[in-house]
């Protein structure tokens, strides 16, 4: 990283000073970690099927790893990205190789932890991030939050980085450079993203990298289109607002599980204020990126302990839930970009018994992010079509 000059002796890199202060001129130490692993029967212990386009997808980031060539995975939302990596784990295990398995986000690490090791139980994995409390042991498989990476160099031959344009890796240099500083320099580096960023695909037009789409969802059905909805009051007008309530109504009635995004923390405890009120007899849980307690309150909706999650956009990808309804509030503030909204829709419709979930954007005026994300949803299903 480039250096402002400070007027002391003392230099040192601001982009990292929440890391520790590391003067210019301090030295680091740098441990080899080349090892061999143990020979297996059985690396991938799956019993699962792959879909025609998740089979040309692997075929795709196989002959990428051959190449040692780094990939784009541009899928939608509910695609079955993760199921198309094993393939590759499996070959990298094989060749006796060392994978990262990275995510900006600790609940996407959480949430993909046990699926890694249900499906290569005899491979050791290991999980760190900064909250871990478990320390730190080398694996050949690890699943780390990316920031993890700053710790390691030409470590793995492949890492493999989900959510690519997620805060708060998106725009992050720092963080873009340690994720091809933990690479060896014969590695790969997978990308995984339903909104991929213009730098990726300006990388995919320059044939930098390659790049393998999925425009369709495991299951075979459409992404969710959002309804769309005109508050003039604002959401808590009258306590709710009455075209809400009325959706709420219905909701709360069927005894039917869903979530509620929110801009804004002070928006969102508010509104838990006037459901309490209103709807006593609701149970449900709010969560926010300064919620210490928010792993807990996630598992408590995933286990149907709940009936409602009210959160911002911390939940917005990298989590899965089943049958349920996903209602936007304020879907015209600034903190919903376009991506945002895609996102937040993707958390629909997941399951292959419950692909019609609904989605609902209520606003109070409509504006250019509303009408791109309905646009581009809708474009992703004319295209999984052809």
């Amino acid at each position: 990283m480039k250096l402002d000059r400070l007027p002391i002796k003392l230099q040192y890199c601001r982009s990292c000073i929440n890391l520790g202060k590391l003067p210019i001129d301090g030295q680091l130490l740098i441990t080899p970690t080349a090892i061999n692993y143990p020979q297996q029967n059985d690396y991938l212990v799956w019993d699962g099927t792959l879909t025609a386009n998740q089979e040309k997808g692997v075929r795709e980031l196989l002959m990428a790893f051959e190449n040692h060539r780094s990939h784009l995975v541009w899928a939608v939302t509910g695609a079955g990205k993760t199921e198309m990596i094993f393939p590759l784990i499996e070959q990298v295990l094989k060749q006796g190789q060392r994978i990262a398995i990275c995510s900006p986000r600790v609940d996407v690490c959480i949430e993909l932890f046990p699926r890694i090791q249900k499906v290569f139980p005899n491979t050791t994995v290991g999980l760190f991030h900064g909250k871990s409390e478990e320390p730190y042991q080398l694996t050949q498989i690890m699943l780390a939050t990316v920031h993890q990476l700053i710790r390691f160099e030409a470590a793995f031959d492949v890492l493999v980085v989900d959510e690519v344009d997620s805060y708060p890796l998106a725009g992050n240099m720092m963080l873009h450079r340690a994720i091809k500083k933990a690479k060896k320099p014969t590695g790969m580096i997978v990308y995984l993203s339903a909104t991929p960023p213009k730098e990726l695909l300006s990388q995919v037009k320059q044939q930098k990298i390659s790049i393998t789409k999925l425009y369709q969802r495991f299951h075979g059905h459409p992404l969710p289109e959002p309804h769309c909805h005109l508050l003039l009051k604002p959401i808590t007008f009258g306590k709710i607002n009455p075209r809400l309530r009325l959706k709420l109504q219905r909701l709360i009635k069927n005894n039917e599980r869903f979530m509620l995004f929110f801009p804004q923390i002070p928006t969102m405890k508010n509104f838990a204020k006037q459901l309490i009120k209103l709807y006593p007899l609701l149970t449900f849980v709010d969560v926010s990126s300064k919620d210490e307690h928010r792993l807990e309150k996630v598992q408590q909706f995933r286990d149907q302990r709940v009936q409602a999650i009210l959160t911002t956009t911390i939940l917005e990808r990298g989590v899965t839930f089943k049958k349920i309804t996903v209602i936007v509030l304020d879907a015209q503030a600034k903190e919903f970009s376009k991506t945002a909204l895609i996102q937040i829709a993707g958390r629909a419709g997941r399951g292959s018994d419950s692909y019609d979930d609904e989605v609902h954007f209520y606003y109070q005026y409509y504006n250019q992010q509303v009408r791109l994300a309905c646009s581009e949803i809708a474009y992703l299903n004319q295209q999984a079509k052809k």
